[in-house]
């Protein structure tokens, strides 16, 4: 069942939408799948608003805009605290930002020194010497959690949460982004798997979405680590190089081990180093619960359509309520990028390796109609 709109809790107070004439513009997630941590922002308009409502509204104050799901209990959809304000005759508009905006206040890193330690044990640290170890959601990667140097504050000063998980995040290519109910998500992309894919109706898709194609992120990787980045190693792909020309890429790390820096360069090179069609956008007729890092399922695509059934995956969404109508614009990416493809528990036991297409490589078998069996 799709969602709609339940209330507005400002500054504690509950304000029953049934009561008021509000339109609601939420941005959550991130865009691309190699943004920088991106805070979620809410936009509401409240129209033909009175003197008492104006005189008592006052920014810094706390924004949760509730959802829900038929007669399921109400579930929060943005949580922040309000920014900005401004009133035109009897319109008023408020912007408020989630979590992640305020990062930057909190120091760490000032004293002492980090040991050696996994990369999500790094992330844990950050948060907890923030005071903010309530307020995260880890989700690291199953099989690939590298140690990181050791950092000593004596040489390298203090930093902000703000910053840090700026130069963190794509170490292992993580995504990281608000949640719903105020809580912040850092998410290993090597967390993602094809479960849990949500099959969108063809109905509630406003038009056929647009494919697009560019060029790849990098078939020339050099990923640098140890603790100043010192060190470095480099893998390139010669087939890719062949097709795009030389496309170089670097990723800093602070890796103790060539072997991490070397595994992270070849999963970088692989999930990067060939274009796909995707879709990028698709504007959705409803309010969905949906997250970050999960796959969508499109069906019923044009003829000429390269793929159909497609299966990108979701990065964030904007959610625009209007009245009664509620939009959601989501925001795709390839699932190769994930390093999602299509699992070999999914592959049919008919399908034998003398039947199918020998020249398919594997960066390409994104459906069974790939293998041409």
């Amino acid at each position: 069942m799709a969602l709609w709109p339940d209330s507005i809790v400002l500054a504690g107070a509950t304000i029953p939408l049934a009561s008021v004439l509000a339109d609601v513009t939420i941005h959550h997630g991130r865009q691309d799948v190699n943004d920088e941590p991106t805070a979620s922002t809410c936009q509401l308009t409240f129209h033909d608003v009175t003197h008492a409502f104006a005189k008592g509204f006052r920014v810094g104050d706390t924004l949760t805009v509730t959802v829900r799901d038929g007669a399921a209990p109400a579930l929060p959809r943005f949580t922040g605290r309000i920014t900005d304000a401004s009133l035109d005759v009897d319109e008023l508009t408020a912007i408020a930002t989630a979590k992640l905006s305020t990062l930057s206040q909190y120091v760490i890193g000032a004293t002492g020194t980090w040991p050696v330690e996994a990369w999500s044990a790094r992330v844990s640290r950050c948060f907890a010497e923030a005071g903010l170890s309530s307020d995260l959601v880890l989700q690291p990667e199953p099989g690939f959690d590298p140690p990181l140097a050791a950092r000593d504050s004596a040489t390298a000063g203090p930093t902000t949460l703000a910053d840090y998980l700026t130069f963190l995040a794509p170490m292992i290519g993580a995504a990281v982004t608000d949640q719903r109910d105020g809580k912040i998500l850092v998410q290993a992309i090597g967390a993602r798997t094809l479960g849990a894919a949500t099959s969108l109706d063809p109905a509630l898709v406003e038009y056929a979405p647009v494919w697009t194609q560019a060029l790849p992120a990098g078939n020339i990787v050099t990923v640098r680590y140890t603790g100043d980045q010192s060190e470095s190693v480099t893998v390139q792909d010669d087939s890719s190089i062949a097709v795009y020309g030389k496309r170089p890429r670097t990723i800093d790390t602070s890796f103790t081990a060539s072997a991490d820096a070397t595994a992270r360069a070849q999963s970088a090179l692989a999930r990067g180093s060939f274009s796909h069609w995707n879709i990028p956008a698709a504007p959705v007729l409803a309010g969905l619960d949906l997250s970050v890092g999960q796959p969508i399922s499109l069906s019923s695509m044009p003829p000429a359509s390269p793929e159909d059934p497609w299966q990108p995956i979701l990065e964030g969404w904007t959610d625009t309520i209007t009245r009664d109508d509620w939009r959601m614009d989501l925001a795709l990416s390839d699932p190769l990028v994930s390093g999602l493809l299509l699992p070999w528990n999914a592959i049919p036991s008919s399908y034998l390796w003398n039947s199918i297409n020998q020249t398919v490589v594997w960066r390409d078998a994104l459906s069974l109609a790939d293998l041409g069996a």
